[in-house]
């Protein structure tokens, strides 16, 4: 049903960009030549392994399972099949065997491993082992052929089906050499037409190369529509999640057990306490030290994992802001809990939302002299770098945690432009104050992002300069009380929501500033964990410098962690790492800032400094700084990677626009279509492998790697 809808999709979209083509003689010739070049891929090279039996004496033969020299052996499920004296080329087999279906009970057979060990005329004393491996996937029919590689004729074959389950297989048939269906895939074609008609309209299409100034209704359509296929894709990785997860699109709203934040901090508000109901045992709290994860697993006792334990209580180190907003009202409406993968999906998306207002904003403000195509491309660099498709691939607690921080965070800087404390707007108070309210709620969320407020008090530094120069146009009576009006509208946030949170603090810990992670009861001792520099540099290389590894396979782009051989105990959450400057290749706009500050007027280097230095260079940096204790996992880039792509997009625009040579704009525009391909492929690849691919969807993945893998 998805993959039915994504080809109709695909191709409606693929159709209005072939409309909106330029109609003249250099158009028409890249269509024809794409689609020739396309179709010869796809006759030549994706089925190549359709003419492999075409030159050779080979010969098709269905073995006799019950033949004397065929022995066919049960393994459990699968089978074991000797073939002796055969005296043949043998250059495909083919299986035609029967996979049990899933079911609630058993997922049953998705696929079948194939093994075999073979004797042909180059070695014939004994078999040559794993000479042909292959998975037959259910529902994928070219995959129940097996392609040789082998010389001569063929004397023996030991061939073994290993099902993925316990399930048992029925084979019915075995052939040799029967010839490997041609088939076309769809998305083989679809996908490089409609990305290299999209490159092209990108680069070649009178409107792109418009300045933003002149087009922005027609850009602000194209922004809504990129940000409506993101949300869409938001949509169907949360539903792949939870299908594959427990064989549905969605478990319902009416749970009646949930997580730490979902359901324990609910319950313990709704109590009336902040500490949580469970109560730790005995057993624990009679431990020497119950934050050392070794005494505690060596003394088997039972004890809640990632929790807080302070004073024989059981604590959330998690972010109170979306138990207040969301679920703690859901639970006292409903009485029951609200899912954690479409909480996830809610404040993920709504992060991409505002995140394409933020860009939207700040295009209007600063890049009326850059082209559409580098507008577009810098919010689809942007988006897809920005972290948060690991939150859909995976949502958990701790992805409800990223994702309404993601979501606040872009709110509140949204709402702060849109208050016009830089450029040339007029103040506007209540949007001030929207953002101040939404960058509170995002420490409420994630207490790292604290240092985002921070930031913001120099932009509100520069609001209000600006907003004395505004006063100063009014009458005598409309001035007076203007300072306090903007400073209640400015900090009022900042002093409510952070007074809730210090307060909160103090009542567990005794401290307005202990948040408690020291406290977790996880993998490392938090209370005596000391600080090491090495442990820094693990993440800012991992963060910012680590090159992807390039590999002839489905997705061909994966990720490249490194320790860089430091010894000592680091944590890992996952090996997905790909560097902001290789990945989002704008952010390499910031190494520039030396230039873009030359460029500059003297009146304009004050709000640059306050504005693409804080928020995008220092407070980033400090966020990467802060995880050595955590250790590394790839979802914490969402706290810090749009931030700077989006000042390395901002000097590259500041350069774009003071720049006089129309060759190095050229160069820039086309650097731009080249970084939001790379970033597709870069992310897809990111996303994909972090991603949870056994379970209920598990043949489906697979199915889909070998329409990319049709070599294997």
């Amino acid at each position: 049903m998805i993959q039915g809808i994504l080809y109709v999709c695909s191709l409606a979209v693929l159709l209005a960009m072939f409309l909106i083509l330029p109609r003249r003689r250099q158009t028409k010739r890249f269509g024809v030549l794409l689609i020739v070049a396309v179709l010869l891929f796809e006759l030549l090279v994706a089925n190549f392994h359709s003419y492999h039996l075409w030159f050779g004496d080979y010969k098709e033969t269905q073995v006799d399972l019950q033949a004397e020299n065929v022995t066919v052996t049960d393994l459990g499920g699968g089978r074991y099949i000797e073939i002796n004296d055969l005296d043949q080329r043998v250059g495909t087999l083919y299986f035609d065997v029967e996979l049990p279906e899933s079911s609630e009970e058993n997922l049953g057979t998705s696929y079948v491993t194939v093994r075999v060990d073979a004797k042909d005329e180059t070695q014939q004393g004994y078999h040559r082992y794993s000479v042909a491996d292959g998975q037959i996937i259910r529902g994928v029919g070219r995959t129940a052929y097996v392609v040789l590689e082998l010389s001569g004729k063929v004397s023996d074959l030991a061939i073994y089906l290993t099902p993925n389950s316990d399930c048992q297989m029925e084979l019915n048939a075995l052939t040799l050499n029967a010839p490997v269906p041609m088939e076309l895939s769809l998305w083989r074609l679809l996908l490089p037409v409609g990305l290299l008609t999209a490159v092209y309209l990108l680069a070649t299409h009178p409107a792109m190369l418009a300045p933003y100034g002149e087009k922005k209704k027609l850009c602000g359509r194209l922004i809504f529509l990129i940000t409506a296929g993101l949300l869409l894709g938001a949509m169907i990785m949360t539903a792949v999640y939870q299908y594959n997860l427990v064989g549905k699109l969605t478990e319902g709203f009416a749970l009646t057990s949930g997580n730490q934040i979902t359901q324990e901090l609910v319950d313990a508000f709704a109590s009336g306490q902040v500490s949580l109901l469970e109560e730790p045992s005995p057993e624990l709290l009679g431990l020497d030290n119950p934050y050392d994860w070794s005494e505690r697993s060596s003394e088997s006792v039972n004890y809640l994992w990632d929790h807080l334990l302070y004073e024989g209580k059981y604590y959330s180190y998690y972010g109170i802001a979306p138990v207040l907003l969301l679920f703690l009202p859901y639970h006292l409406l409903t009485g029951f809990y609200f899912p954690t993968p479409e909480a996830v999906l809610l404040f993920g998306a709504l992060g991409i939302l505002f995140l394409s207002l933020l860009y939207l904003t700040f295009c209007d403000l600063f890049a009326k002299r850059i082209p559409v195509n580098m507008v577009l491309t810098g919010l689809l660099v942007c988006q897809l770098s920005s972290g948060v498709w690991y939150n859909f691939a995976f949502p958990r607690f701790y992805e409800i945690a990223q994702s309404s921080g993601f979501c606040f965070t872009c709110m509140g800087f949204y709402f702060l432009l849109r208050a016009g404390v830089i450029g040339d707007r007029p103040i506007r108070l209540p949007s001030l104050a929207a953002g101040g309210f939404c960058l509170a709620l995002a420490v409420l969320c994630r207490p790292t992002l604290a240092l985002y407020c921070v930031a913001a008090l120099g932009l509100l530094y520069l609001g209000w300069k600006k907003y004395r120069q505004q006063l100063r146009t009014l009458k005598p009576k409309q001035r007076r009380g203007g300072t306090a009006r903007y400073l209640i509208s400015a900090l009022a946030g900042f002093a409510v929501l952070g007074g809730l949170q210090m307060l909160y603090n103090y009542v567990r810990f005794g401290s307005i500033l202990d948040f408690g992670i020291q406290y977790s009861l996880t993998i490392n001792d938090f209370t005596r964990a000391e600080y090491h520099t090495d442990f820094v540099m693990i993440g800012y290389h991992n963060y910012l410098f680590a090159a992807p590894k390039l590999l002839p396979e489905f997705p061909y782009v994966f990720p490249n962690l490194s320790e860089l051989d430091i010894n000592g105990y680091y944590f890992l959450a996952d090996n997905n790492a790909v560097g902001i400057f290789f990945r989002a290749l704008p952010a390499l706009g910031l190494w520039l800032i030396p230039m873009g500050w030359r460029a500059l007027k003297r009146e304009e280097r004050l709000p640059a400094c306050l504005a693409l230095l804080s928020v995008c260079v220092v407070m980033p940096l400090g966020i990467i700084f802060s995880v050595w204790e955590s250790g590394y996992s790839a979802r914490y880039c969402l706290d810090f990677s749009w931030q700077m792509i989006l000042g390395g997009i901002a000097v590259l625009y500041l350069l774009y626009a003071r720049c006089a040579q129309e060759q190095t704009r050229r160069l820039l525009q086309m650097g731009f279509i080249v970084s939001a391909v790379w970033a597709l492929a870069c992310h897809f690849g990111m996303t994909y492998t972090y991603m949870g691919q056994g379970g209920y969807l598990e043949s489906g993945f697979m199915a889909f790697e070998r329409v990319f893998n049709f070599w294997m």
